[in-house]
Formats: C-alpha cells, sequence, structure tokens
C-alpha cells in the first residue's frame, strides 16, 4: 500500500470510538473548527444557499456552514467512513443553522444530481482520495452553472511543526518506514502548482489559491500529540507498544518538538493552501 491508501484504510475502518476519543476530542476544536471557519469565510456564503461538504468527516465543515447558510438553507455532507459519520450524526442539529443530511459514499461517486448545490466544500481530504481527478469531476458536476468550489490542503509536514516533531519521535521509536507512512498522509499534497492544476483540468474557471498559517496548541504537550495517533494510519503499530515503548515514543516526541515547547504545552502552527473556483 501507499500512504495515502493506508491513510484511506484506515479511515474506512476505523471504530467510532477511536474517532471520537482522540480525532473529535483533540484534533477538530484545535484543528478543524478553526479552519472550517476560515474556509467558510473565503467562500462567502449567504444565508439559504446550499452546500455539499465532501469528505465531511465528523461534520466539521458541514455545522460551521450549517450556522452560516441559516435554516433556510441546506447541507449535506459526505464521507466513506461509517465511524466518522457515525460521530456526525451523533451530534446535535446546529442551532438556528441549516439541517444536515449525511450520506455514506466516495468523493468520485457523489450521490447528488448535477446542479444540485450551490457550493462545494472539501476540508483536507482531497489528499487521500485515490482518484483526485474523479473526485473534482464529480465536484463540479454536483455544482449548478456559476457555483463555487472551495478546497483546503495542508502544505508539507514541515510547515505544520507539531506534526512533524510527532513523525520524528515515530521515527525514533517505531522506525523510519512507519514515519513515512504517517507522513504520507494528510501532507501528501503539498505543491500549489499540483493542486491548481488538479481544480484547472477539472474544468473550474476563476482559480486562486493562498497560503494561509494558523495557531496551534497543544495544551498536553508531547503526550496529546501522541493520542492523536490513534486516527492515523499508523495506529496498529502505536497501539502494539507496551507502556514503556508507549512512553518512550512520548519522550521521542518531546525532544523533536523542544522549540515549539512552553513549559510542557506545544505552541506552533499549521500551514495549508486554499483553492477558491467557479463551476
Amino acid at each position: 500500500m501507499t500512504p495515502r491508501l493506508d491513510w484511506s484504510a484506515r479511515f474506512a475502518s476505523a471504530g467510532s470510538n477511536a474517532m471520537r476519543d482522540d480525532y473529535e476530542r483533540i484534533l477538530v476544536p484545535r484543528l478543524f473548527v478553526p479552519w472550517a471557519q476560515l474556509l467558510a469565510d473565503q467562500l462567502e456564503l449567504t444565508v439559504g444557499e446550499s452546500v455539499l461538504d465532501v469528505a465531511c468527516g465528523p461534520g466539521t465543515v458541514a455545522r460551521v456552514v450549517a450556522q452560516r447558510v441559516g435554516p433556510a438553507g441546506r447541507v449535506v455532507g459526505v464521507d466513506f467512513s461509517p465511524a466518522m459519520l457515525a460521530v456526525a450524526r451523533d451530534k446535535p442539529p446546529v442551532a438556528g443553522g441549516a439541517p444536515i443530511e449525511y450520506r455514506q459514499a466516495a468523493a468520485d461517486k457523489l450521490p447528488l444530481p448535477d446542479g444540485d448545490v450551490d457550493v462545494v466544500t472539501c476540508q483536507h481530504g482531497l489528499q487521500f482520495f485515490t482518484d483526485r481527478a474523479a473526485a473534482l469531476a464529480e465536484m463540479r458536476r454536483v455544482l449548478r452553472r456559476g457555483g463555487r468550489l472551495g478546497v483546503a490542503v495542508w502544505c508539507s509536514i514541515a510547515e505544520c511543526p507539531p506534526f512533524d516533531a510527532l513523525a520524528d519521535g515515530v521515527a525514533d521509536v517505531l522506525g523510519n518506514e512507519i514515519a513515512t507512512v504517517y507522513r504520507g498522509g494528510p501532507w501528501g499534497l503539498p505543491d500549489a502548482d499540483e493542486l491548481m492544476s488538479l481544480v484547472d483540468n477539472a474544468g473550474f474557471t476563476d482559480l486562486t489559491v493562498a497560503r494561509y498559517e494558523l495557531p496551534l496548541v497543544f495544551e498536553g504537550g508531547a503526550a496529546q500529540l501522541v493520542d492523536t495517533l490513534s486516527a492515523a494510519a499508523v495506529a496498529q503499530n502505536v497501539a502494539a507498544l507496551d507502556p514503556v515503548g508507549r512512553q518512550q515514543l512520548v519522550d521521542a516526541t518531546a525532544r523533536a518538538a523542544a522549540p515549539l515547547l512552553d513549559g510542557h504545552i506545544v505552541r506552533s502552527t499549521a500551514a495549508a493552501h486554499i483553492v477558491l473556483a467557479r463551476a
């Protein structure tokens, strides 16, 4: 398997508890909610619009945009991970927001008719797709003429220093091969030109790309960073560690993250590209 497929397989097979306990508890509020808000800002959503969120995960972007488009709007979230969708569906309705419908489907086979929505979003999902071109073609298909696309993709792992430090810790304890799998997932599409080319080749117009950087804090330090690995492609390797081995992983991550530490707190940033386009 390639790192991309390793990560996709992990999302497909993970239990809802793993996604709820660490992905939802740690990563969503610290990482994904701020980026969802930024993506929604860039799209300038208006009340009453219909939005499709592709690779919706536990509903982070879907819930932010539901608030923006209001009760007269419509939001559909699509993901191929049953665990992610279970977490999303367990959440209460968004107060004062649009209803959200969650559907299980692959990104290259979206379960919507042609020209069905005003806006399509895809936050930190495109890099995982087996067929990125087909997924983008589907996003264009379901957009009405003139509809808007917003895609966020992480820059290189070096531009997301806490995770770069975590990868170094993984390499130190579990070896370079496992660390390569970790590095090759979320940070697997870091080049802005390649990203723009993919969107352009899918037939979108009025393309723009911009790099953004947001603060990222793990108040639980290196141990909290290690906890996020339960939702990663290397989860089984980490779970196989005994308590001594896990502590070695925490210690190795802390050493790698030393330039980021404020006491035991990890304070840093994460960078991503956001592409905007029209159908």
